[in-house]
């Protein structure tokens, strides 16, 4: 099979399309053949410097086919989508039968390929984590990105006041998707424009963490996944404050996926990138500034 493969850590030049064996799934697992994968940040930083086995797949979240199923739970030829075991810049990957679920028809794969790490992050972290409920307050720190943007929906739907914050031309993006007000991090102080927030969630990390301490109100929530939590500043001001790891639950993903294929949550699709191109789908997300997700297509 056709795969970007890595031999040694560094930036994206180090992703190279190779023939390698194909992968074989155990027992409790399916083999897929993959039609799309989506891109994360995780990618590009185990690239950069992770602790791998070489040679090393990349890749968490993927959608396509069943080519063969080692489990009862799943049978050739049906559409699955979630996390693989293997590297999901792969045209074949193994997956466990609880790290997938089934692909609505109305959900594309390149759609199905955001939803495990992307759309599971938002959701675990706004509901599962925080315990975000209607009536409440969420501030989204990196609001147009492809955990962002399922975060500012997933915070609507669960009838929040949702506040995002980026920078000046990705307003009328946020706002589209549902959010109620917009802060400029270029132009605007975080830390003077919003206050007494019950639930702030922290996709950016870095300085931005620091400026969101003071908008948690007392007794709410902030929870960050790209850095360590600021326990003794939420300690201080009387919030709780989490590191969020995202876990594959099926039932979550379906649940997503429903809402993807009923029209309730989109999905932003900046680019769909041929396996190929998979540097320049790293050099893209590096940059910081994507919209939405950026997705490999594979095959199919």
């Amino acid at each position: 099979m056709k795969a970007a493969v890595i031999h040694e850590t560094g930036g994206p030049e180090v992703l190279r399309l190779e023939d390698v064996e194909d992968p074989r799934p155990g027992d409790g697992e399916v083999l897929i053949r993959v039609h799309a994968a989506g891109i994360n940040p995780v990618d590009w930083k185990q690239r950069s410097g992770g602790d791998l086995d070489f040679p090393a797949i990349l890749g968490y979240e993927a959608s396509g086919t069943v080519e063969r199923s080692r489990t009862d739970r799943f049978a050739e030829g049906d559409e699955v989508f979630g996390r693989v075991a293997s590297g999901a810049y792969a045209e074949l990957a193994t997956a466990t039968a609880d790290g997938v679920a089934y692909k609505p028809e109305a959900v594309s794969h390149e759609e199905a390929s955001t939803i495990q790490v992307s759309a599971q992050t938002a959701w675990q972290s706004l509901l599962d984590v925080a315990g975000l409920r209607g009536g409440q307050t969420a501030l989204i720190a990196g609001a147009a990105g492809g955990v962002g943007h399922f975060a500012v929906q997933f915070a609507k739907l669960a009838g929040a006041r949702v506040i995002g914050i980026g920078s000046a031309r990705n307003r009328d993006f946020v706002l589209g998707l549902g959010a109620d007000e917009y802060v400029d991090y270029t132009e605007q102080d975080v830390s003077e424009a919003v206050s007494d927030v019950d639930v702030a969630f922290d996709i950016v990390g870095g300085g931005m963490t620091e400026s969101l301490v003071p908008t948690v109100r007392e007794g709410g929530f902030l929870v960050v996944i790209a850095s360590g939590p600021p326990e003794e500043a939420a300690k201080e001001r009387g919030f709780r404050t989490a590191l969020h790891v995202t876990d594959s639950n099926p039932d979550e993903m379906g649940q997503i996926a429903d809402l993807i294929g009923g029209g309730d949550v989109r999905v932003e699709i900046a680019e769909v990138i041929p396996l190929a191109d998979a540097r320049r789908a790293h050099e893209l997300s590096e940059s910081g500034h994507v919209r939405g997700k950026l997705v490999l297509a594979v095959g199919g």
